[in-house]
């Protein structure tokens, strides 16, 4: 054989016979060390799994809770808001009806002004002067009857123009003021 036929790597070599290699039997000692080591691996990792479910769980609490004081804040907040907008609003009503108020009071007294000038004598007398040109009365244009007089029928005037009826004093002024508007 050749140099290259012996030392080329790349041939294909025979079967080899199949057969189960033996194990090294170990000590028992180094078994039970074995034994022990994996036994103390496994409760390692499971005391591991534990702190990380329990941690896990330490922090599903601390976010509900956290969420929980955020909602009630919110809520407190929300609730402290409507009730300031309630208030502002309720303020706005108030300012609105005490300038009504204000507003009916001047034409109430605008109002009361306009039927005690209607209701005053003195003022219905002045008006009537100013618009009508009616003169006030002199002294001698008076005439003064009791009601006692007229009872009894004794006036201290026999004229009959002194004891006219109420309609026929209404009608005599009248048609003066009719007469002095008129030309």
């Amino acid at each position: 054989m050749s140099y290259y036929q012996d030392g080329n790597l790349a041939r294909p070599l025979e079967d080899l016979a199949p057969y189960a290699l033996p194990e090294k039997s170990q000590s028992p000692d180094i078994v039970e060390a074995q034994k022990r080591a994996r036994r103390q691996a496994l409760q390692r990792e499971a005391a591991v799994r534990q702190e990380y479910k329990a941690a896990g769980r330490l922090h599903a609490r601390s976010l509900v809770r956290l969420v929980l004081v955020f909602a009630l804040l919110s809520a407190a907040l929300g609730l402290t808001v409507w009730r300031s907008a309630k208030i502002t609003e309720m303020s706005f009503f108030n300012a609105g009806l005490s300038r009504q108020i204000r507003e009916l009071e001047e034409q109430n007294v605008i109002l009361q002004d306009r039927v005690s000038g209607k209701a005053s004598l003195h003022v219905a007398r002045e008006e009537a002067v100013a618009q009508l040109g009616m003169q006030k009365a002199s002294a001698g244009q008076v005439h003064v009857l009791s009601a006692i007089e007229l009872r009894q029928g004794q006036a201290a005037f026999s004229d009959s123009q002194v004891l006219m009826t109420d309609q026929e004093c209404q009608d005599l002024l009248e048609s003066w003021v009719l007469g002095q508007v008129s030309p």
